[in-house]
């Protein structure tokens, strides 16, 4: 799973199979979610979600770490939710603040992104009718 982030995290959780912790699988999911690996994201985005159904002393770490998560995958909608969960537990946790904050920064530079492009989509739509009906005269 882990390719060069946290093998000891991957051994580790091996070697508790069939049945590893809660903690041996979060720490598993931890170094996943570090990864530069898409797919090893979105594998320890899954362990998390597991967790966060089975493991209620980890939901505020798990919660945290699925916004993370979620956010790494550019779904700003989902690390937004979990970091908009952790803040009504605690409103001052600086981690969920600093996640909400990225994610709204991200959001907002990628509706620039999209304004810009439409923008000049419509500019150039608007120049070929302009060429367009100057050419037929």
């Amino acid at each position: 799973m882990v390719r060069r982030n946290e093998p000891a995290h991957e051994r580790h959780y091996e070697a508790e199979m069939p049945h590893p912790s809660a903690d041996t699988t979060f720490n598993l999911a931890w170094g996943l979610v570090h990864s530069p690996s898409t797919s090893d994201i979105a594998a320890g985005e899954k362990l998390l979600l597991d967790l966060h159904r089975t493991a209620p002393h980890l939901r505020r770490d798990v919660r945290y770490y699925l916004g993370l998560a979620a956010f790494k995958q550019a779904k700003f909608s989902d690390a937004r939710t979990y970091a908009e969960a952790l803040l009504r537990d605690e409103p001052q946790n600086t981690q969920a603040l600093a996640l909400l904050d990225a994610v709204n920064q991200q959001v907002q530079r990628d509706g620039l992104i999209g304004m810009a492009i439409v923008g000049g989509a419509v500019a150039a739509v608007g120049l070929a009718v302009k060429i367009l009906a100057s050419s037929r005269r």
